[in-house]
């Protein structure tokens, strides 16, 4: 009887232990499901984090540089018509300088002032062989201030008939090159129509072109006549 006692008590300390571990899973199963719960809305809100957004500044395109050069070119403008070297040197390429045309197809030997020079250039004296004359094939042998009369600011184009942003076509019979020598550039160009008495031959354009320098800003570079020729 003794032996039969010993028996049912193993039993019955075997049950309990098997029941107190089927307890602890039944605890321990809801807490694994929402540690993994926890784990994954962790994880998905530190992905969200890391996602590069829509519309990276890198992505963004370069703004238009039309409305910045156009209102360059009025103020180059205004200091070519009141002969301001100093407030004109302030707008000339660091490194190229300012490129001079008579024509607007631009000659190998074409004359380029630095900034420096810019600032005295209606005091200097100095003849400069500008390029050759139309038709004749005569040296423009002429100082800056003569030049400038001639070649430059020779009508009111601050009145301009036209006032166009990079134009393609030439309107005589000369090559348009100036992109050819400044890759990079953009172009104003200042038209005033020929006259009537003059059969609209005597129609005369002024092309400011500009090109970033080192730091992105636009600057000029050439200052480049245009108008009707043999």
């Amino acid at each position: 009887m003794k032996k039969s006692f010993f028996i049912w008590m193993l039993l019955a300390v075997f049950m309990t232990i098997t029941a107190c571990v089927d307890a602890a899973e039944q605890v321990n199963e809801p807490i694994d499901e929402d540690n993994k719960q926890v784990e994954e809305n962790k994880g998905g809100k530190e992905g969200s984090e890391t996602e590069p957004e829509e519309g990276n500044q890198d992505d963004q395109p370069e703004a238009d540089p039309k409305e910045i050069i156009m209102e360059k070119s009025k103020d180059v403008l205004q200091a070519l018509k009141e002969k301001n070297g100093e407030k004109l040197a302030s707008y000339v390429h660091s490194e190229k300088g300012v490129l001079f045309s008579p024509y607007i197809y631009v000659e190998g030997k074409a004359i380029t002032f630095d900034s420096e020079k810019m600032k005295g250039f209606f005091q200097d004296s100095q003849t400069y062989t500008w390029g050759s004359q139309d038709g004749s094939g005569d040296p423009i042998e002429l100082t800056p201030s003569d030049y400038y009369q001639k070649y430059i600011y020779n009508d009111h184009f601050d009145q301009a008939d036209e006032i166009v942003f990079d134009p393609k076509e030439p309107r005589g019979n000369l090559k348009r090159n100036l992109t050819e020598v400044f890759p990079d550039s953009h172009t104003v160009e200042y038209y005033i129509a020929g006259t009537e008495e003059y059969g609209d031959m005597d129609w005369k354009a002024l092309n400011l072109v500009f090109e970033q320098d080192e730091k992105g800003e636009w600057k000029l570079v050439a200052i480049a006549h245009d108008q009707w020729t043999i």
